[in-house]
């Protein structure tokens, strides 16, 4: 019931992509790092410094003093995610005299557990994950830059008579970040840069509604859709020891977002059906990076990265309706860190090659709080892709990247009507399986 929402039930909690959905991608819980088709053939190890595109604008400003001139830049990923669910024991927990139980008032429930009703399903998705940037020159020791993208992400999908239908259905989340900044070199080996953020998300998620009149004959349905506009800011500094190596950390701060929707129920009981209001307050964390960049020969280069996020700030969750029912529900997430390493290799002019590996740690701690909403767990990721320069003026890249999530596994109880509590549960038991596919293309010009 929406007044009991499992764990993790609204995550207004994290979004998804610019002018449509991403799937769970590459990086920790909702974040995403999907904002280069070019960082996706390195596994975005390095973050920017490489400079082979413009995703300075986003992941740190003050590398955008390692270009010159005017460019535009464009691109798109084709997520695939599989995450398939296996049914390991889940079941429900209610009076086997149900009926005199809810009928006439002091009988003593008797209880019994019989196995949960409904199929394994894979929860993942196929979606595309734009990103745009432009940069240009102020002077000689400025430069400007925009970037629009998705930062944080999240898009799972099952059928409704799966077995975790009561837990959750559809759970599709947007972000459009719309990031302005600027870069400024103070000296030939130091630059600095810095940028403010506007964040629009929308959550659309909903769940099967467990109906006491018909007994898992027929269920009811709810959906909950809102959305916001969170601000926040990006920091970054840039440290060129000589021609060939350099160093940088950045910094992008929490954001706190305020969505307000609707809830809808349809096909429940009688007086229940009908549109609420609902709100709730999700800090979105802040993180830190480290990268490094090496050029050993005019051919080869190696580079690599360091990235933690601030995820145990996102301790609970409360969601506020319209009829005076409201959810508390804690989470418990931990900081969680990513590390990646990658090499490019300029076979001619026109052509540049790369490869890289990431590994990236879930912020969920336990079974206990890993949802089929967010089914996160560890995972490895392995990227390659190509520049080709028809011309000076143009470059066009080529990125994938195969993920591969550590297996993971879900205990989840909830309760199935709104009073009593404990009166009918239901224990969602599942082991999840993923992988992931992304295949990404891109152009940028220079003007």
């Amino acid at each position: 019931m929406l007044e009991q929402l499992p764990r993790g039930y609204f995550p207004i909690l994290g979004f998804a992509g610019l002018l449509a959905l991403a799937g769970q991608t590459h990086a920790s819980g909702l974040q995403i790092t999907e904002q280069s088709v070019t960082g996706l053939g390195r596994a975005f190890a390095g973050g920017s410094l490489p400079n082979d595109d413009l995703s300075a604008a986003y992941f740190n400003p003050a590398d955008m003093m390692l270009g010159s001139g005017t460019q535009a830049q464009a691109g798109m990923t084709l997520v695939g995610i599989s995450m398939e669910t296996d049914n390991v024991g889940s079941s429900v927990r209610l009076p086997s005299n149900l009926g005199a139980v809810l009928t006439q008032p002091g009988t003593v429930p008797v209880f019994v557990s019989v196995p949960s009703r409904g199929r394994d399903d894979d929860g993942g998705t196929d979606k595309l994950v734009p990103n745009g940037y432009y940069v240009t020159d102020i002077n000689d020791r400025m430069r400007f830059g925009l970037s629009i993208n998705a930062p944080f992400a999240v898009s799972t999908s099952y059928g409704r008579n799966w077995v975790g239908r009561y837990h959750a259905v559809d759970s599709d989340l947007l972000t459009i970040d719309i990031n302005p900044s600027i870069a400024y070199r103070i000296n030939d080996n130091f630059s600095i840069g810095g940028g403010v953020s506007a964040q629009y998300v929308k959550a659309t998620l909903t769940q099967a509604l467990f109906n006491p009149l018909s007994a898992f004959t027929k269920d009811g349905y709810a959906e909950v859709e809102a959305d916001g506009w969170g601000f926040g800011f990006n920091l970054g500094a840039l440290y060129e020891y000589d021609a060939n190596t350099r160093f940088s950390i950045s910094y992008r701060s929490r954001i706190k977002h305020s969505a307000d929707g609707d809830r809808t129920i349809s096909d429940y009981i009688p007086g229940r059906n009908g549109k609420v209001s609902a709100e709730a307050d999700v800090t979105l964390p802040d993180w830190l990076g480290v990268a490094a960049y090496h050029r050993i020969n005019p051919q080869w280069a190696v580079m690599g990265g360091v990235r933690w996020t601030n995820w145990s700030l996102f301790d609970k969750l409360l969601i506020k309706f319209g009829d005076g029912t409201q959810s508390l529900t804690p989470e418990h997430w931990e900081d969680s860190w990513s590390f990646g390493l990658a090499v490019s290799y300029g076979y001619t002019p026109e052509w540049t090659f790369r490869a890289g590996y990431v590994y990236d740690q879930t912020p969920v701690p336990s079974t206990e709080f890993r949802t089929p909403r967010i089914p996160d767990n560890d995972r490895n990721a392995f990227g390659f892709g190509f520049t080709y320069h028809p011309n000076p003026r143009l470059s066009i890249d080529f990125g994938y990247m195969y993920i591969k999530f550590a297996k993971g596994s879900t205990e989840n109880t909830i309760n199935l009507i709104p009073a009593p509590a404990g009166l009918i549960t239901d224990t969602l038991r599942v082991d999840y399986q993923g992988s992931g596919n992304l295949i990404g293309l891109q152009g940028t010009y220079r003007f």
